[in-house]
């Protein structure tokens, strides 16, 4: 056998060093069918001369399956999608699963490539951190043909296990806490509706709280944008140029929140004496900032966990149903809203 190379890249390169096939190492690497004992002993030697490591991947792709689970996230820059993450690796890890990322930047077309990624990696399942789920979304879980679960989007009509906030609920119970506050002005700074659950559900509840108080919601006071802190800007400014301005300002994620407060400042703006605001979400800056954000609180990491729980559970053959799970919140009034002097 020739003088070997200080490090071997691939199975082919094991293979051709060992003087034999690619089919015969890969057995040996999966422990699976025979392999006379000269040429297994011929194989392990270049593997341990060469330092040579398979990967999941390559593995599993012999084997036609893998310890790999996809996971497909909006942002990569997001609180809470990085608190679900954390979640789902504590579960799926600890079962001896890796993970497999694929960011979108909230389009859906990304969303679509990445599942027909991880079917052609063969990933064993798929966690889908959904922005939104439309026709074309159905169509690609049905060509998935793994286990699924969805994160943050109602997927029950599909049949498909999810884990969501109750939105509507949460942004009724904040709305109703500035109510409470004497606020009766209060600007939405809301998202695209093509995002059910931030961009409408949350929007929805506001309403609700609004009509439940016997106030009309009032078109001029909501605004809808992306999730940047430009598009916080301008509801401000859109909100802030009416002749009766609001008092209190509910921004449909705490980026949103954090957003329009800056805008606010830059304007002469004093939060919360001139004008209150509030969040959702809770991220981990909520406490710090000053003034100390008003938000609602979710438990993101518990629903990484919840949601991975649910696909263990369909890996290992545990349950052939598909469950909803809807995760609690609490709300967390700070400095940031202020009870207005009657």
């Amino acid at each position: 056998m020739e003088t070997l190379p200080q490090n071997a890249n691939s199975i082919r390169e094991v293979a051709a060093l060992a003087e034999t096939s690619i089919s015969t190492v890969s057995r040996v690497l999966n422990q699976s069918g025979y392999v006379k004992a000269e040429v297994r002993e011929r194989i392990e030697r270049v593997i341990a001369a060469t330092g040579f490591v398979p990967s999941a991947v390559a593995k599993g792709l012999q084997r036609k399956q893998s310890s790999l689970v996809g996971v497909v996230i909006p942002r990569i820059d997001s609180y809470s999608i990085s608190a679900m993450v954390a979640g789902i690796s504590t579960v799926l890890e600890a079962a001896g699963y890796s993970l497999l990322l694929a960011h979108t930047d909230n389009q859906a077309e990304r969303e679509l490539k990445a599942l027909q990624l991880f079917k052609e990696q063969r990933v064993n399942g798929v966690l889908l951190l959904a922005a939104e789920l439309g026709e074309q979304h159905r169509q690609a879980f049905a060509m998935l043909q793994r286990p699924l679960v969805v994160l943050g989007q109602d997927a029950s009509e599909l049949g498909l296990s999810c884990v969501l906030q109750d939105e509507c609920a949460a942004a009724t119970a904040l709305t109703q806490a500035l109510l409470a506050g004497g606020h009766r002005r209060i600007g939405f700074i809301g998202v695209n509706a093509r995002d059910v659950q931030v961009g409408g559900e949350r929007k929805r509840g506001y309403q609700h709280a609004l009509t439940a108080a016997g106030l009309a919601p009032d078109e001029t006071l909501m605004t809808a944008g992306g999730f940047d802190f430009a598009s916080a800007a301008q509801a401000v400014d859109q909100l802030m140029a009416l002749s009766q301005r609001p008092t209190a300002l509910l921004a449909a994620t705490d980026r949103l929140a954090i957003g329009a407060i800056s805008r606010l400042t830059e304007l002469g703006l004093r939060v919360p004496q001139d004008v209150s605001v509030a969040g959702m979400g809770d991220i981990d800056i909520a406490a710090m900032m000053q003034p100390r954000l008003s938000t609602v609180h979710y438990d993101y990491q518990g629903s990484g966990r919840q949601a991975a729980q649910l696909l263990l559970d369909q890996l290992q053959q545990k349950t052939a149903t598909s469950s909803k799970l809807v995760m609690p919140y609490t709300i967390k009034m700070r400095d940031s809203a202020r009870q207005l002097t009657p």
